[in-house]
């Protein structure tokens, strides 16, 4: 119950959701270029933005004000980052093949978001901790 006061109320829910999903990207980026060669090997890809635009509108749907005054919902967005192959996509018909400069450039981007969002993951334990210690 105090976790959940403490943590559910900050954005760190938020921020642990979006590194597992720079996570899963880098798992699906490395596999990309490990099987560059592979004949037969279907590229991955992680559409979490694609995810997380869905589960905003359909939170939306859910949620009516009735009145200007009143707060809206407090309930969070739920959103997961799935791995598929990149011939899934809607936006992506037919074999798609592997560029290296394409995945590495993939990587890099997954990393530099990873990071950001750790640095911020840390700066709201630093503000807890420093309320817990009364300090600051």
């Amino acid at each position: 119950m105090i976790k959940s006061m403490i943590f559910d109320r900050t954005k760190l829910p938020i921020l642990a959701e979006g590194m597992d999903a720079q996570h899963l990207k880098q798992r699906a980026v490395a596999s990309n270029i490990a099987n560059v060669h592979t004949p037969g090997y279907e590229r991955k890809v992680v559409d979490f933005e694609v995810e997380l635009q869905g589960a905003v509108n359909r939170h939306r749907e859910q949620v009516t004000r009735t009145h200007p005054g009143h707060l809206s919902s407090n309930r969070t967005i739920q959103a997961k980052p799935v791995m598929r192959t990149a011939n899934d996509r809607i936006d992506s018909p037919g074999s798609e093949e592997i560029v290296i400069e394409r995945e590495m450039a993939n990587l890099a981007e997954t990393q530099i978001k990873y990071e950001a969002e750790a640095k911020l993951a840390k700066q709201h334990f630093d503000i807890l901790k420093m309320a817990i210690r009364g300090t600051g």
